[in-house]
């Protein structure tokens, strides 16, 4: 859950996943098939680096997937304020889905179902949200104009 994060801004061992940012940023401006395959991508690399490859796959791909549900059609008159607030619900939609399904898949610390839920999912979420607000500031709003 947070092995792509920064190690040093951490808070009960709960980091950024900048792996969900770019996800749901995949997953908004582009196809949901699209999206899906960098998910799968994305979860056979943490799978690499993480030596559980297929619950990292399995989690990277479901959270393409949902994120994919906030996509803005290309040809929508949807202003830059509705599309950053879909980029905020994908982020967060991806984040929780890919964490509940880490949450249940893995357990290395031998804590309850609830409290890695709660705690990785809905912190990691929390901080994953401040980190695309920050990103979409300053760089991503150009990129969700087009």
């Amino acid at each position: 859950m947070q092995e792509f994060g920064f190690s040093h801004l951490t808070l009960f061992k709960v980091s950024f996943d900048a792996v969900t940012i770019f996800l749901a940023f995949i997953a908004i401006t582009t196809t949901q098939k699209t999206s899906m395959s960098f998910g799968f991508a994305a979860g056979v690399l943490a799978g690499l680096l993480t030596g559980n490859m297929g619950l990292q796959m399995l989690a990277r791909t479901v959270g393409s997937f949902v994120a994919s549900f906030f996509q803005t059609p290309k040809e929508s008159h949807a202003t830059i304020k509705q599309k950053s607030r879909r980029f905020y619900g994908a982020v967060i939609a991806a984040g929780l889905c890919t964490n509940a399904i880490l949450a249940i898949g893995e357990n290395p610390l031998g804590l309850s179902l609830a409290y890695r839920f709660f705690v990785f999912g809905l912190l990691e979420s929390l901080f994953n949200i401040i980190l695309a607000l920050i990103l979409n500031r300053l760089f991503l709003r150009k990129s969700l104009v087009n």
